[in-house]
């Protein structure tokens, strides 16, 4: 098994995960020594754990550019990917460009499946390793190559559309309203945070645990998060170091709801990346002023 990603701390969580049932895991973090890496392990299994689709076609496509003995290595590829781009991901396999795809980030959201997909990988490869190489895989393959270069040549020129069309509606619209999502198993804090925040034109969004407000992202990212401490199955602390370690949401600014002003609450708090926190019962010219100051509005 080989792992490709260029987040070291990514490889070492699905590495991690892979050695509970398979002996000979490798991760390869390196962009420049892929090649390399690949022709050394001669991977069965090639697990792309980029947190970004793009980053793995990008991955891949090199890779038989710089490897061509890639052709004569069967192997099988999963790619990891988040909720955002699981329909291409599946429109990549459905045309064998790659083998398989797990919904894993931001928080290794289906890692049980990982290694049962490595599992009907193995199968797979020893059936047809059993069978024997097709004399037309190499060149089959290539064309895959090339089909992906194309597909993501479409993907490109369709987001720069895109970039194109939201930055013209932007300049020609009013300024957007603020989105802030509020983190907390309390329904009644949901109604109460909502009644005071009614005089300003925020766009809330409720959240009832750590990993449902996880799970709601990077597809909605608000400006600002309303974060309570004490949740069951993961706290506000522990989410939030969840929410940080992931890049395209680390910038968000998170203000911690805490029951206590204790100093070791806020400290843990603080270290863990809020940048605030305000303490129940709410003062509403607290909060409000704490919020703007936050967004840069104050």
């Amino acid at each position: 098994m080989l792992v490709a990603t260029d987040i070291v701390a990514d490889a070492a969580v699905v590495k991690g995960i892979l050695s509970e049932e398979f002996d000979h895991v490798s991760a390869s973090t390196d962009p420049d020594s892929a090649a390399a890496d690949f022709l050394s392990q001669r991977p069965d299994v090639l697990v792309l754990a980029f947190n970004r689709l793009e980053k793995s076609e990008r991955y891949y496509l090199g890779l038989y550019r710089l490897c061509p003995e890639i052709n004569q290595h069967p192997h099988r590829t999963i790619i990891l990917c988040d909720q955002s781009e699981v329909n291409r991901a599946a429109e990549l396999c459905m045309k064998d460009i790659f083998d398989d795809y797990i919904l894993f980030w931001p928080m290794t959201y289906d890692a049980p499946r990982l290694n049962m997909s490595v599992h009907n990988a193995l199968r797979e490869l020893s059936t047809s390793r059993t069978a024997g190489l097709q004399a037309g895989e190499a060149s089959a393959q290539r064309q895959l190559m090339a089909e992906l270069e194309r597909m993501m040549a479409q993907q490109k020129a369709r987001q720069e559309e895109h970039s194109e069309m939201a930055s013209r509606a932007a300049k020609q619209s009013e300024p957007l309203r603020k989105t802030l999502m509020v983190v907390d198993d309390d329904e009644f804090q949901h109604k109460l945070v909502g009644k005071i925040l009614e005089s300003k034109d925020f766009h809330l969004v409720y959240a009832a645990s750590g990993i449902d407000a996880l799970s709601m992202m990077p597809g909605m990212l608000p400006d600002i998060i309303l974060m309570d401490v004490v949740m069951p199955e993961m706290d506000g602390i522990e989410t939030m170091r969840n929410l940080k370690a992931v890049p395209q949401l680390a910038g968000i600014p998170v203000i911690m709801i805490t029951g206590k002003s204790e100093g070791k609450v806020v400290s843990e708090c603080l270290k863990a990346g809020a940048v605030d926190f305000v303490v129940k019962p709410f003062d509403q010219a607290v909060l409000i002023a704490k919020i703007e100051r936050a967004l840069g509005t104050g």
